[in-house]
């Protein structure tokens, strides 16, 4: 009796062990993400940080964008898909209003799947995940391609 007590406590502790080892490796993934100029015609200080999360189940990314300085109002903004220094396609959209600070939980329903990004919102979340294949940026009139920009990595 005491043998089959022993080998179902061992199960049992192996069960938990296990559960406890894989609910440790998904988590959530934060990004902080500085909003530098990148345009001549910037506003002289403009400015900028975005927070990025990656849910743990990888079926939401929300975002919070700050912003001052800029040379006007926000005409658009949003999570492209690229490296460093590249002009990549828009992949998650912000929605007005654009006032400092605004916030999306953008979903699967809410990606674009433009040429040159991962097909579908899952393989953008894994790309997001890994750091260095997205930015955010934030446009106006006078920097029509954006006048902040930020690599999430």
């Amino acid at each position: 009796m005491w043998t089959t007590r022993l080998v179902a406590c061992i199960g049992l502790s192996l069960l938990s062990a296990c559960a406890t080892e894989k609910a440790a490796t998904v988590e959530s993934k934060t990004f902080n993400v500085p909003l530098v100029k990148d345009c001549p015609a910037a506003g002289p200080n403009a400015t900028g940080v975005a927070t990025v999360v990656v849910a743990a189940d990888g079926s939401s990314v929300t975002a919070t964008v700050t912003y001052s300085g800029l040379s006007g109002d926000p005409t658009a903004s949003h999570i492209h898909f690229g490296p460093s220094g590249v002009a990549g396609p828009v992949v998650l959209p912000f929605s007005p209003p654009l006032a400092s600070p605004f916030s999306k939980t953008f979903t699967a329903a809410d990606y674009v799947a433009a040429a040159g990004a991962p097909p579908d919102f899952t393989a953008f979340v894994v790309a997001l995940r890994a750091g260095g294949a997205a930015y955010v940026n934030v446009h106006t009139a006078a920097c029509k391609p954006g006048e902040i920009r930020g690599e999430i990595q």
